[in-house]
């Protein structure tokens, strides 16, 4: 029988945990049932070695690996060994116990790593190895773990913990020889577990493990889990095809193996194959008419399809056969909200408020639609009661420039520096908020000393350094804007946006070409596909007078994105190369786009041309 050990908030890896195998030591179950009886623990409680902070001491470093020696053939019989507690181990292993109710878990992993060194007891070092997990303490962890293979190298919950910590550790090569020793041992198949963590290894790692499964796959033909970890693995390296052909080997062997059932209808999708993926699912669901997982994938695939109505159908299937499942419920709701039914969206939302689940989108999307409505009173209301999640900004964003556009800026100013306050772990993003409302309301210099200030708190805040030197351009201060990018970029090297930021204004606004150009070309490394990197390169070779370079990239940039920065730079060389006409035109693009580009303005001003003549040709 199995069942999974919960991890803590401390430990050090987001990764579910096996599933892990339950015994009692020879030591261990005779000191629990002394627990339970035990009269007068609170002579535990206060001794000294109980109430002391005690750090836990450790041979190995985190890094070792776990190891294991051979042992007798697994079919010779070995009766269960007893031997009598050494007082000193029981006193310590009862301090252990008595810290651990006390959620004392570094006093209880200090006495319980010292036994299991001092004893070499199996249970004991298992014991060890359970809270060294629990607390994310993977150097005791994986010492405990060593001293249990050592003394029962035939367990095979030792070899399934071993596994767990060498993933943790992104060994997962080493990983699998233990899961191997697994199956051999207890015949139980773990390898498609394996294969679903190890999508963010590097691809030759994933390669490698390819291979190990695939040998694998010739030693285990019939087992279903060797065949569907090797599709997941090949489902990370994109091999679309090799994917669905070994995870159908899997349903092969084993057509209830519901797992890789569901993932066949995703790979399915990532074959451009949705109708079959739908046929698919509908098919599993008649054998399994109450499996909310098969019922929600054929949801949301309808959904990517975006037949909008079949998905609403679905859902609302959903939230009937599961009306207690508050993400389902969530679902319909922004589904209707995107059909247009806002009254069912927002009975839905209002469930969800009532539930106190998913809270935040649920004022999130009530003040969104109370904008749309114009609503803004309510809209503010809603968006302000958003406490954190992914929509915390945006619902925030929206509600200081609703408050900017209803009662004017010191109001918008206000409920921003109230924010602050309630959340200072948002404050950068909060500042750059009111940093933008003041620039857009033609108050830089206030947005200057507002964002000044913050950074004398948050000096090395890299997004408040980036936003500040922006700032600085805008006032004309090339010094200020020339000192942030340079520290932003000591502090983050491969910072593209600064990098090409400094360089298109070092090449654009002063003649320091020389330092510019390998400025924007290490941003162009970074993002080969950045319009606005290209345009950088483009305008610093214009500016160096080799047109014959430039004009490539300026064309590849406005085709690319038909932005009015773009549009002046492209246009001003087609000018003074004598395409006048195609000049025109881009400009004239450039200007449809953003009406009032002071840019373009600048462009024609300094090329002494009419704007209102630029659609003379058109």
């Amino acid at each position: 029988m199995f069942f999974y050990i919960r991890q803590s908030r401390h430990t050090s890896s987001d990764r579910p945990p096996l599933p892990v195998f339950i015994r009692s030591g020879r030591w261990l179950a005779p000191l629990l049932s002394a627990l339970i009886v035990l009269p007068g623990c609170a002579s535990f409680g206060t001794s000294p070695a109980a109430d002391q902070q005690q750090s836990v001491p450790a041979d190995n470093a985190a890094s070792q690996s776990i190891h294991y020696k051979n042992s007798p053939a697994a079919d010779e019989p070995t009766e269960p060994h007893y031997r009598p507690i050494p007082a000193a181990t029981l006193y310590s292993l009862l301090v252990a116990e008595m810290a651990g109710q006390r959620q004392r878990f570094d006093i209880s992993l200090y006495n319980y790593m010292d036994q299991a060194r001092t004893t070499r007891d199996p249970a004991i070092a298992e014991r060890a190895a359970r809270i060294a997990q629990y607390v994310g303490s993977d150097t005791h962890a994986i010492e405990a773990v060593a001293i249990w293979l050592e003394e029962e190298p035939e367990n095979p919950a030792a070899h399934q913990a071993a596994a767990q910590l060498l993933m943790e550790q992104g060994q997962f090569g080493l990983a699998l020889e233990h899961l191997e020793k697994l199956q051999e041992l207890a015949g139980i198949s773990q390898f498609d577990y394996l294969a679903a963590n190890a999508g963010q290894l590097p691809e030759e790692q994933q390669l490698a493990l390819l291979a190990k499964f695939q040998l694998l796959s010739n030693k285990y033909p019939e087992n279903a889990s060797v065949w569907y970890a090797r599709g997941i693995m090949e489902q990370h390296l994109q091999r679309y095809p090799a994917a669905l052909q070994h995870t159908e080997e899997a349903l092969k062997r084993n057509p209830a193996y519901l797992s890789a059932a569901l993932q066949k209808a995703r790979i399915l999708v990532l074959l451009q194959r949705s109708d079959d993926a739908i046929d698919w699912l509908e098919d599993i669901h008649e054998d399994y008419p109450e499996h909310k997982g098969i019922q929600v994938l054929h949801a949301r695939i309808l959904l990517e399809q975006r037949n909008m109505d079949s998905a609403r159908d679905a859902f609302v299937k959903l939230h009937k056969n599961f009306p207690e499942d508050a993400a389902i419920l969530l679902s319909l709701a922004l589904l209707e909200e995107e059909l247009g039914q806002r009254e069912q969206a927002r009975e839905h939302l209002y469930q969800l408020l009532t539930r106190q689940s998913h809270t935040d989108e649920a004022h999130f999307y009530l003040g969104k639609m109370a904008q749309e409505e114009e609503d803004y009173d309510a809209a503010i209301e809603q968006y302000a009661q958003v406490s954190s999640g992914r929509e915390f900004l945006a619902a925030h964003l929206k509600a200081s420039y609703l408050l900017n556009d209803t009662q004017g800026i010191d109001a918008a100013r206000d409920y921003l520096n109230d924010l602050r306050g309630d959340f200072p772990q948002h404050s950068s993003e909060l500042v750059r908020i009111e940093v933008d409302l003041l620039s857009a309301a033609g108050q830089p210099e206030d947005a200057m000393v507002l964002i000044s200030q913050a950074l004398s708190v948050a000096p090395e805040d890299i997004n408040l350094l980036y936003t500040r030197a922006m700032l600085a351009e805008r006032l004309d201060d090339l010094n200020r804007l020339e000192q942030d990018l340079r520290t932003v970029i000591r502090l983050r090297p491969d910072h593209a946006e600064a990098l090409n930021a400094l360089g298109y204004t070092l090449a654009d606004r002063t003649d320091r070409w020389a330092e510019a150009l390998p400025l924007i070309e290490r941003a162009l490394e970074l993002t080969p596909e950045n319009p606005a990197v290209i345009d950088s390169l483009g305008w610093i070779y214009f500016r160096m007078g080799n047109i014959e370079r430039a004009r490539p990239l300026l064309k590849k940039a406005f085709d690319m994105m038909k932005d009015h920065e773009i549009a002046a730079h492209y246009g001003e060389l087609l000018w003074l190369s004598g395409d006048q006409t195609e000049a025109r035109d881009i400009w004239q693009q450039g200007l449809e786009q953003t009406p009032d580009s002071e840019i373009i303005l600048r462009t024609l001003q300094r090329l002494d041309i009419d704007p209102e003549t630029l659609d003379q040709n058109r």
